[in-house]
């Protein structure tokens, strides 16, 4: 049986992602849509704009410029949670 990969948001139940972490990715995001991948200090990476993009909510409100930026930081915060990292 192969090995389940976790998301973001099961790291951070396990303690090897913090919130300031998840945030610090939401708002390098936020200054710059072409970041590279995001770097965790538990070695896995995730690449948010990937993660927006298999986001179909996330997707469609970021994509409308009158969103909010309380909603875009929301947005991109919950891709990122359930986004699938990779290990470095």
């Amino acid at each position: 049986m192969a090995k389940e990969i976790p998301s973001v948001g099961d790291l951070r139940r396990k303690s090897e992602v913090t919130d300031e972490e998840i945030a610090a990715a939401r708002d390098a995001y936020l200054k710059d849509e072409a970041a590279p991948p995001f770097a965790f200090k538990s070695g896995h990476t995730i690449d948010v704009a990937k993660a927006i993009e298999m986001h179909p909510q996330a997707k469609k409100l970021l994509a409308d410029e009158a969103t909010t930026p309380g909603l875009r930081r929301t947005m991109v915060m919950t891709a990122v949670i359930m986004g699938f990292p990779v290990q470095g």
